[in-house]
């Protein structure tokens, strides 16, 4: 009977002192299951649990103004310190990149290209089917700035289409309707067996990809979880994550890598 009573407190301890922690992340980021693969040595180690909430980074940075969720994992640099400037956020941290590509249908030729503002001119001036997120989450926004710094206009073409998905979902309907598109590189990877399609442009500047975390101001709401939030960053920079993360693969592939090296 003492035992089970000495059972009983221990685990209603455990039970209080776990309390949730709410992560607004990037749908390119969690498409690849990197998360899901964190999510539970984090939850053993810091005894929090995890909730994912996949968006883009134009609503998870939402969620965060609102104090809907207690950290965020987000990959638009811009706007991540608007959020900053405006104190909606406490701590910024940015630590691991990947790239944009431009993929499109296998069956398709097309030259070389110099730079991606020619290969996006290319798009243009040719009318090929181009199918953008549209959802202003980091990827939408990137893609916006590159057809803005080439002075296009794609808005109510007929060949420009709108998804309004994620990445992945972005991904399928582009292979669908044998278009172009701007995807990361990981989320490419990860669907890679389920696309006929293949990389028709890399290695910009223009299309670097850096992620990065940012800490709510626990001001918004009283039911920000700071001490979680800095747990969760605490937990991502320590040593043994970073390399977990760098040496994250899908299909044989890395998909991510660090901008500093764990000691």
């Amino acid at each position: 009977m003492r035992r089970l009573i000495i059972f009983l407190m221990t685990a209603l301890s455990s039970f209080v002192m776990a309390r949730q922690l709410i992560l607004a992340t990037t749908t390119s980021a969690y498409n690849t299951g990197l998360l899901d693969f964190l999510k539970p040595v984090f939850e053993e180690k810091y005894k929090h649990t995890l909730s994912i909430i996949a968006v883009g980074t134009g609503m998870a940075l939402e969620y965060g103004k609102r104090g809907d969720a207690d950290v965020l994992l987000v990959h638009s640099p811009q706007d991540e310190e608007q959020f900053m400037k405006e104190n909606h956020g406490i701590l910024r941290v940015s630590f691991m990149y990947n790239d944009f590509i431009i993929v499109g249908p296998e069956e398709i030729e097309l030259p070389a290209f110099k730079n991606v503002d020619e290969f996006f001119k290319y798009i243009y001036d040719n009318k090929l089917m181009f199918v953008s997120r549209g959802d202003e989450s980091g990827t939408h926004k990137r893609e916006k700035q590159i057809w803005q710094l080439s002075n296009l206009v794609p808005e109510n073409e007929k060949w420009y289409i709108k998804t309004g998905q994620s990445m992945a979902k972005t991904l399928l309907i582009a292979d669908e309707k044998r278009g172009f598109t701007l995807t990361d590189r990981s989320t490419f990877l990860s669907l890679k067996d389920r696309l006929d399609m293949k990389i028709f442009f890399e290695g910009d500047q223009k299309l670097l990809n850096i992620y990065s975390l940012i800490v709510v101001n626990p001001n918004k709401s009283n039911k920000i979880n700071y001490e979680g939030a800095l747990d969760f960053v605490r937990f991502i920079l320590d040593p043994s994550t970073l390399k977990m993360i760098e040496s994250y693969s899908v299909n044989n592939t890395k998909l991510f890598s660090l901008l500093f090296r764990p000691r």
